[in-house]
């Protein structure tokens, strides 16, 4: 292994590269919705992180189900049966859009019923006139995530890198058009950002359709790829198979920090505001590790594939052993810079008092986070996607979740117990999401 280690580290991240950064596009479309909300003051950034915490823990459901097309994909790769992933794409297509009138009538549902979040005047004010736009972005967000699953799948990483990045210049545009009016535009403010964020999504969305169907790289796949119906029917079965687990997994970290945020929400503004700013920086180093552990999914997917389970057992620890030396500097970088990282958020006085402690917390809880977050990936490439949502939701929702409440709000350690609680959440399912994969290897190799 030893001798290995660089070349198959450098595969690796060669491949996670692209990933990385079309992840960072997308947590920078939230960081700069953030900075360029947080001018409007406190209240209205509070309202647009309660808003995009209830937006985004609904899609961890829809998104989870999608997260299977990349597996099925790479493990085609594997298999050299590539002229079915367009298939698997095309299914893909029809998942989405099923997905998407879900998704859009719990939104509906749940925007009507705001008040009962318990959130402070402003925050209840504000949020469901920003979501009742944003909602319309589902669904160009759910065939995005498709087309960049698929290419993913491929091992075209660099794909989604582009069009993330071209989404994110026009989000930063129409924010700076609509959210201020510049330009001669109406200023709209929160509302701004909402029609920023859709109209953003649409465009990345009708740039990675036409680029899937009508790009060189892309075409030769299409031309082998057209199957019958029933071929397209089966793949959706796959997709539900192996997507509704992952979707209970995704749905249970997302929802539970969603909902922490909610408890947060509860100690006031400031708090609120401040739990927003860290979170949302701890996002941006936690990309590098995500788009790592995509890495490491796609060429497990492809060694399972293969069926040659030595090759998973290596690309799994030198995936982990990548994300833990990234996870151990971005730990560094928050303590030593709290400071000016907070500082770029523009918040107000009252509002730092209450960051630069969360980034202490926020260094240690990302280490834990990031091993969990390639654990399982790593589950995911080789399809062992039942017991990554069973360890999932056992860590979030009866740990960390009654562990936030009885140390935050009972104990009454505000927003800091309500982290403390997260961090001891994530430790498990980084614990047990090692154990799991490990287990799984050293069983096939003993089979074998």
């Amino acid at each position: 292994m030893l001798i290995d280690f660089r070349p198959t580290a450098a595969k690796i991240l060669k491949l996670a590269y692209p990933v990385i950064l079309g992840q960072l596009g997308i947590v920078l479309m939230g960081v700069a919705d953030t900075i360029m909300v947080g001018d409007l003051g406190k209240e209205s950034l509070a309202a647009v992180n309660q808003a995009n915490n209830l937006f985004f823990m609904l899609s961890g459901l829809t998104f989870g189900v999608l997260f299977a097309i990349s597996t099925l994909v790479s493990v085609k790769v594997g298999e050299k049966r590539l002229s079915e992933g367009y298939t698997i794409y095309q299914s893909g297509i029809w998942v989405s859009l099923l997905l998407f009138i879900i998704q859009f009538i719990i939104m509906s549902l749940l925007i009507s019923q705001f008040h009962l979040l318990q959130q402070t005047p402003e925050v209840n004010a504000i949020a469901p006139g920003y979501l009742k736009i944003v909602i319309w972005s589902i669904l160009p967000l759910l065939l995005f995530l498709n087309c960049r699953q698929y290419a993913d799948g491929l091992g075209h990483t660099k794909v989604s890198m582009v069009l993330t990045f071209l989404g994110l210049g026009f989000n930063i545009l129409f924010n700076w058009l609509f959210i201020y009016g510049n330009w001669g535009f109406q200023a709209m403010g929160v509302e701004g950002a909402a029609w920023a964020t859709l109209l953003s999504r649409w465009i990345m969305t009708i740039m990675g359709m036409t680029y899937v169907r009508y790009s060189k790289l892309m075409k030769s796949y299409i031309m082998e790829g057209r199957m019958s119906f029933w071929e397209t029917r089966k793949y959706t079965h796959e997709i539900w198979k192996i997507g509704i687990p992952i979707a209970l997994q995704t749905f249970a970290e997302w929802a539970c920090f969603a909902l922490s945020g909610i408890m947060v929400g509860w100690f006031g503004n400031d708090p609120l505001a401040a739990h927003a700013v860290a979170l949302n920086a701890a996002s941006v180093t936690y990309m590098i590790v995500t788009g790592i552990a995509t890495a490491g999914s796609i060429f497990t997917g492809n060694a399972f594939g293969e069926k040659n389970y030595f090759k998973i057992k290596h690309l799994g620890q030198i995936t982990l052993i990548l994300i833990l030396a990234f996870e151990i500097i971005n730990a560094a970088l928050f303590i030593i810079l709290n400071k000016p990282i907070a500082h770029l958020y523009r918040v107000e006085e009252s509002v730092l008092p209450y960051i630069l402690p969360l980034f202490f917390l926020a260094a240690i809880f990302q280490v834990a986070d990031g091993i969990q977050a390639g654990a399982m990936a790593l589950l995911r490439g080789v399809k062992d996607v039942r017991w990554a949502s069973v360890i999932s939701m056992v860590s979030y929702w009866a740990i960390s979740l009654p562990l936030s409440y009885l140390l935050g709000v009972i104990l009454e350690d505000g927003v800091y117990g309500v982290w403390l609680g997260l961090t001891i959440g994530l430790f498990v399912a980084a614990i047990f999401g090692v154990i799991r994969f490990y287990k799984n290897v050293n069983k096939w190799e003993v089979a074998k």
